[in-house]
């Protein structure tokens, strides 16, 4: 059973470096990848799962990650003592077209320490998680090839000290 399993994650992971290069040249794929390096979840192979406070980021990336799935998608804020969890739900909720009943909350620990801070997130952190073990697989393919791309061209516009 084991090996069945590993066979299909490394067929994924395949496909992914197979995809790749056609997937690329769709606006915001190459952002999305980017995104899911800097700020996804990556200690599980099983689950893809990218937070973040930016509508515009989350927003992105929730795309792609429902563009890639067949799995439920699911959706949880990260919110402040002094914040309106209700309000934060309808805001995430028209942002991306879910249910805001469907969103579940998590106050953060360190909540009633933060009084008077300024840099708080306006809107909480919303992360977004499907448990998809081949799409799983095929990302990290294509983080992989972003890298490669990376480490195997200079960008265009950087100063000769590059």
């Amino acid at each position: 059973m084991q090996r069945k399993f590993r066979l299909l994650r490394e067929a994924a992971y395949e496909d992914g470096r197979a995809t790749f290069r056609a997937l690329a040249v769709q606006p915001y794929f190459r952002d999305f990848v980017a995104l899911y390096m800097a700020e996804g979840y990556k200690r599980c192979r099983n689950a893809v799962s990218l937070a973040n406070s930016d509508p515009a980021i989350v927003r992105m990336a929730t795309e792609w990650i429902r563009f890639f799935t067949e799995n439920r998608v699911s959706y949880s804020i990260q919110y402040h003592a002094d914040q309106d969890i209700d309000e934060l739900r309808r805001f995430w909720g028209e942002e991306l077209e879910v249910e805001p009943s469907a969103i579940r909350t998590q106050r953060k620990s360190n909540s009633n320490q933060l009084t008077g801070r300024r840099w708080r997130s306006r809107y909480g952190v919303l992360t977004v998680s499907v448990g998809d073990t081949y799409l799983r697989a095929r990302l990290q393919a294509w983080m992989e090839c972003v890298q490669e791309d990376w480490l195997h061209s200079k960008p265009s516009g950087c100063s000769a000290a590059w």
